[in-house]
C-alpha cells in the first residue's frame, strides 16, 4: 500500500509539473484559435468559441501585404541560423581538438578566456558589436548577424567539445596514425564519428541560439525584407493594437521546427548530454 501511495504521489506531481510547463504552449495555441474578438472577451473564455484561422492564413500566404509576410522571415531565419550552426561547429571543432590533443603554451589560459566570455551578458557586448559591423559595412546584412551569433555560440560549443574530444582515449589517434592516417585524416574519419552525440547538442544549441534571438537582430537588421521570426513577430505588437491572433499564430509555427529537431534528435540528445557521467 505504501508503495503504490509513493507512487501516485509521484505520477500526480510529473502529471503536474508537465502541465504546468505546457500550459504556456497550450495558451498560445488556443489563442490562436479565435478571432481578434474573441480574446478580449470578459469574462475569459479558454476555449475558442469559433474556431478562426485567420491568423494562420495570413501568416503562410505568400501574397500577403507588408503587415504578415511571415514566410519570407521564416526564411530570413532559417538561413542566419543554419549559417550559425555550420560556422560554430567548424570552428568549434577545430579548436576543442587542437585543445584536447595539443600541449601548446596557454592552453589552459584559452580555456579560462572562453569561460569567461559566458559570463557576458549580450547587452553588455552589443554597441562594441554595432560599431565593428558599421565598421566593416555589416549592418543591415544576414551575414553580420551570422558572426555575432557566432560570437556566442562558438565560445560555449569548444569548450563543449573538448571535453567531448577528451573523453576519447588518444591510443585511438595513435592506432590510426599507425595505420597510416595523417592528423587531419584521424580527425575527420576517426575522432568526429565518435563525437556525433556531442556534435549534435552544440549543433542544436547554435541553431536555437540563432532561431529565438531577438536582441541582435532588432537592432542590426533594420530592413523589412531581411527581418527575422523574432522582430517580424514582434511588430505585430503596436502602441495601441496588439494582433493576438496573428502573434500566436506565428509563435506556433515558429515553435514547430524546434519540436521536430528535438524529436528527430532525441537519441543523439540524451546521449550526448549523458556522454561522461559513467566513466
Amino acid at each position: 500500500m505504501k508503495s503504490f501511495l509513493r507512487h501516485a504521489i509521484i505520477y500526480v506531481c510529473a502529471i503536474a509539473i508537465t502541465l504546468f510547463a505546457v500550459s504556456p504552449f497550450i495558451w498560445m495555441i488556443l489563442t490562436s484559435l479565435k478571432p481578434q474578438s474573441e480574446i478580449y472577451n470578459y469574462p475569459l473564455t479558454y476555449l475558442p468559441q469559433e474556431l478562426n484561422l485567420s491568423g494562420y492564413q495570413g501568416m503562410l500566404d505568400p501574397h500577403a501585404d507588408d503587415n504578415a509576410n511571415f514566410l519570407r522571415w521564416f526564411w530570413n531565419t532559417t538561413l542566419v541560423s543554419l549559417l550559425t550552426t555550420v560556422l560554430s561547429l567548424v570552428v568549434s571543432a577545430l579548436g576543442g581538438y587542437a585543445m584536447s590533443r595539443f600541449g601548446f603554451r596557454g592552453r589552459m589560459s584559452i580555456g579560462y578566456i572562453i569561460l569567461l566570455t559566458q559570463m557576458l551578458p549580450g547587452s553588455l557586448l552589443i554597441i562594441p558589436l554595432y560599431m565593428i559591423m558599421r565598421d566593416y559595412q555589416l549592418l543591415n546584412s544576414h551575414f553580420g548577424l551570422v558572426i555575432a551569433y557566432a560570437t556566442f555560440a562558438i565560445p560555449f560549443c569548444t569548450w563543449m567539445l573538448k571535453g567531448y574530444f577528451d573523453s576519447v582515449s588518444k591510443s585511438i589517434d595513435e592506432a590510426a596514425s599507425v595505420d597510416g592516417a595523417n592528423r587531419w585524416t584521424t580527425f575527420v574519419r576517426v575522432i568526429l564519428p565518435l563525437t556525433l552525440p556531442g556534435l549534435v547538442v552544440t549543433g542544436v544549441f547554435s541553431f536555437l541560439t540563432s532561431w529565438n534571438e531577438f536582441m541582435f537582430a532588432q537592432t542590426f537588421i533594420s530592413d523589412y525584407s531581411k527581418w527575422t521570426l523574432s522582430v517580424g513577430i514582434a511588430s505585430f505588437q503596436g502602441q495601441y493594437v496588439v494582433n493576438w491572433d496573428y502573434m500566436m499564430a506565428g509563435s506556433v509555427i515558429t515553435t514547430l521546427p524546434i519540436v521536430i529537431i528535438f524529436w528527430v534528435l532525441q537519441k543523439h540528445l540524451v546521449s550526448g548530454m549523458t556522454a561522461g557521467a559513467v566513466k
